[in-house]
């Protein structure tokens, strides 16, 4: 191993600091480095500290006591005695927040470490004269893992003894016989206090932490499992019963002793929905949400993304739906993409997915029943006037990039619309689905963020609930209701109101020589593309494909490409942009899509923002009307992603412009049939769509 180590570090490269400190403390402890290991660690720890100190703190303690054990141990002291003495040290030495989540790093199948390592070591090293750098750095992580495995079991007897002096948890509680939930009440507290809410359809051990994490702040902590979850005995129906079940528990919360009546939530994905389901008829003792890239349920983005259904969807259902915990089979890639691909490929109607898998899903197939955001979706979260009657305080966070950014912007901006006063703030910067509820990367596909955009979330939002439910001063970061960073700027900005981006807009039209044009053609005229939809031999292409925020090319199937000049000066464009698209289609109804991008001088590609939508549903995605053929029809592009970013001078606008076709959504082959009962017998001819000259788009520009 110390040869290994050697090997690897003379060839080691990696842009990423955080991946690169962690593969190189892991070749270095391997290596019996120990002091280097160490110094390695600490690195590691640097790049997640200001984002999330609990997690920096707590990371790699499992290896960190196994090697001052290792070098502190001498003849009159085992190691087991050295063990007890440095765990008891780190452990003092840590905020609670890092104490509490310890028991994360050491976990763990000593056993299965065993055979991995001896696999690893039969199939990548024996009887081979080279191993790949990869499999080598892998090598060194299993040996690490097998090596301080045996004293996982040690430091975890610790842990739970020095914890139940904090916490008190009640697990598996069952209300109304049919809502799992789980209780975690600070001991220290000594009368009756306010309780943070979670209501989550992903039950994992580690959630027991979380909760602690919570009440460490002076709260109490009640997790919610919807039905059929955890220990409940319903039917799994995502969604459908969050309206009236988080109620029910919150019923409970208030009539216990260590309960002072004040209730607020907090989460994301999921569990961000699960908050403005809740609001749809707001308990009295709810006194403040805080929704984290909260989906959009049948709205904007999942199960479809305006009315058009991802394939995604799918699974998502078997990984929540296949028992009461998760299916781990979510996370072989490769499998469901092997899936999409044999649909794509077959021709198979999208309804066809499931069986495509391996068995039908009650759930997808009742989804798709329901392509229009109709009752079904409506009665789940708060529709129309019902936001008039959500007065609390809420606080959105969400991402450029996030996935569910349209839904947490649409919750926003429908409370706005229906309540003048409400009382809402927004953060909004960098960050993807997961650095929207607190773990912040450094970098996002591709894109380095602003040292200003590493933020400390998960402290923020205590500092709310502290602002909320016990009086105290509101975070001094939230400057203004909307509150977003600009992009290459390193700056945050606020302003009163989410329509304040719509004031100021540039406004291009598409020529027929493919220019952004800030003035219309004189003549009429129009650009064309051609899509076949039987041709089917590109899945593996475009199923590569990863959406980089930056990248030195782009990939345009089935799409016209359009291009502006070169910016004079810079500008700060926030906000989102709107296309209003004049075509003409031989088909009933087509499935489009807009990426708009800044091409730097240096010939970058930057993603700004993605449209997808079916044309017919541009006018309501409540009720779908469909086009005639070859006749001119408009459609409005809005529900695309919110982004604050520095043009720079010299750089240009790309827009992409075309129709939708891969594994990863609907085909919409054009009948006027029910999408998802359409097959590629229905696509005979060619989809033709003619782009006309005064369609144009409109960017949104900041002059202060």
């Amino acid at each position: 191993m110390s040869y290994l180590s050697s090997e690897i570090q003379k060839k080691y490269e990696e842009k990423d600091k955080a991946a690169k400190y962690d593969n190189l403390f892991r070749v270095n402890m391997a290596g019996k480095n120990y002091d280097v290991a160490l110094s390695q660690l600490d690195s590691v720890r640097s790049v997640y500290k200001k984002s999330n100190p609990s997690i920096a703190h707590a990371m790699g303690t499992q290896y960190e006591i196994f090697i001052k054990a290792k070098k502190n141990k001498n003849s009159q002291t085992d190691f087991q005695q050295a063990y007890k003495e440095e765990f008891k040290k780190k452990y003092e030495s840590l905020p609670v927040k890092s104490q509490i989540i310890l028991t994360r790093y050491f976990s763990g199948d000593t056993e299965k470490t065993k055979k991995d390592l001896l696999a690893s070591l039969k199939n990548d090293v024996q009887n081979k004269d080279s191993i790949d750098l990869k499999k080598a750095i892998l090598l060194c992580r299993s040996y690490n893992a097998y090596i301080a495995g045996p004293t996982f079991d040690i430091a975890l007897k610790y842990l739970k003894d020095l914890d139940s002096r904090n916490f008190e948890v009640m697990d598996s509680l069952l209300i109304d016989n049919q809502i799992s939930i789980r209780v975690v009440l600070n001991k220290k507290i000594t009368h009756p206090e306010s309780t943070i809410l979670t209501n989550s359809i992903y039950p994992d051990n580690e959630d027991v932490n979380d909760q602690k994490q919570q009440a460490s702040y002076g709260y109490h902590s009640v997790y919610i499992y919807p039905r059929g979850k955890y220990t409940s005995n319903s039917a799994i129906e995502p969604f459908e019963h969050e309206q009236e079940d988080i109620n029910k528990v919150i019923d409970w919360v208030i009539k216990q002793p260590w309960s002072n009546g004040k209730t607020g939530m907090i989460g994301g994905s999921y569990l961000g929905f699960s908050q403005w389901a809740a609001a749809k008829n707001i308990h009295p003792a709810l006194k403040t949400i805080i929704p984290q890239a909260s989906v959009g349920i049948g709205t904007v983005d999942f199960p479809m993304n305006n009315n058009i259904f991802a394939s995604y969807c799918l699974r998502w259902i078997n990984y929540v739906t296949n028992n009461k915990m998760l299916d781990q089979g979510f996370v072989d890639e490769d499998k469901w993409h092997s899936v999409f691909k044999k649909w794509y490929e077959s021709g198979e109607a999208f309804n066809r997915l499931d069986s495509i898998a391996g068995k039908k899903s009650e759930i997808f197939q009742r989804w798709l029943k329901h392509p229009s955001f109709d009752n079904y979706w409506q009665k789940m979260i708060p529709y129309k006037r019902e936001y008039s009657n959500i007065n609390i305080p809420v606080l959105t966070i969400t991402g450029y990039y996030d996935s569910d950014q349209l839904g947490a912007l649409y919750y926003l901006r429908n409370h706005f619309k229906y309540n003048k006063n409400a009382y809402h703030y927004v953060i909004i910067g960098p960050y993807d689905h997961s650095g929207a509820q607190g773990y912040i990367k450094s970098n996002v596909k591709g894109y380095t963020i602003d040292p200003a955009a590493n933020i400390d979330l998960g402290n923020m939002t205590m500092e709310w609930f502290d602002y909320i439910l016990k009086g105290k001063a509101k975070p001094s970061f939230l400057k203004d209701k909307i509150n977003y960073q600009v992009m290459g700027a390193n700056e945050w900005k606020s302003t009163s109101n989410i329509d304040d981006f719509d004031k100021n807009k540039l406004k291009f039209y598409i020529t027929s020589q493919h220019q952004l044009s800030l003035q219309k053609e004189a003549h009429k005229d129009f650009t064309s593309i051609k899509v076949d939809l039987k041709q089917r031999s590109n899945a593996a292409e475009l199923l590569k494909q990863n959406d980089n925020v930056i990248d030195t090319q782009i990939n345009h199937p089935d799409a016209v490409v359009f291009s502006s000049d070169p910016f004079d000066k810079p500008f700060e464009y926030s906000g989102n942009f709107r296309g209003r698209l004049k075509l003409s289609v031989n088909k009933k109804d087509v499935d489009v899509y807009m990426k708009l991008y800044e091409k730097t001088q240096e010939g970058k590609y930057f993603l700004l923002s993605t449209y997808y939508g079916r044309a017919s549903y541009a006018k309501s995605s409540e009720k779908r009307k469909l086009l005639r053929e070859n006749k001119e029809t408009d459609i409005t592009a809005v529900n695309n992603e919110f982004v604050s970013k520095k043009v720079a001078k010299g750089s240009t606008l790309v827009l992409v412009l075309g129709v939708i076709k891969n594994p990863l959504m609907q085909i919409n082959y054009g009948t006027g049939k029910d999408v998802s009962e359409e097959t590629i017998k229905d696509a005979a001819v060619p989809v033709e769509i003619k782009f006309y000259n005064n369609s144009f788009i409109e960017i949104p520009i900041s002059l202060k």
